[in-house]
């Protein structure tokens, strides 16, 4: 098996390095994710995000946490309607959003709650801002703004 005896070292706690982190563990592998925030309350997530069925939703149909998704995504999200000060309409797209393709949105804070709650314990190392990475013995050391290291076997 490719990931046997490997570590695996991923920079960021966005959706793709989670959701990679995620799909990299049901396989066996021994994964680390190295996140710059403090810890996984510090700071709001951002807006919305839509998936693509042929990605977002693939990754986390693969990933067995559609269901999760479904629960907490926006299905209003994709419309919107402009008004004027008189309460009149200039642009409605409520009708149109209705007839798109699957690309339902969630907001940031939940999805990542989903997949955070979806990983081993202990696989979130907080507090690892990404510094620079040198060769190391059959791998690579990472390094940290915070002094510490970590290394990533190949």
């Amino acid at each position: 098996m490719l990931l046997k005896n490997k570590t695996i070292a991923i920079v960021g706690g966005g959706p793709g390095g989670l959701t990679l982190t995620k799909l990299l563990q049901l396989k066996g592998a021994n994964v680390k994710v190295y996140e710059r925030d403090f810890n996984s309350d510090v700071r709001v997530q951002g807006a919305t995000l839509d998936l693509h069925e042929e990605s977002g939703l693939e990754a986390l149909r693969q990933a067995g946490l559609i269901d999760e998704f479904y629960a907490n995504h926006r299905p209003e999200a994709r419309k919107l309607r402009i008004m004027d000060k008189h309460a009149a309409i200039r642009l409605d797209l409520h009708e149109a959003a209705d007839h798109e393709e699957n690309r339902p949105e969630i907001d940031r804070g939940p999805l990542r709650t989903i997949l955070l709650n979806s990983l081993s314990p202990e696989t979130v190392v907080w507090d690892s801002q990404f510094v620079s990475m040198v060769p190391y013995k059959d791998g690579w050391q990472l390094n940290f703004k915070n002094g510490t290291s970590a290394t990533a076997v190949l």
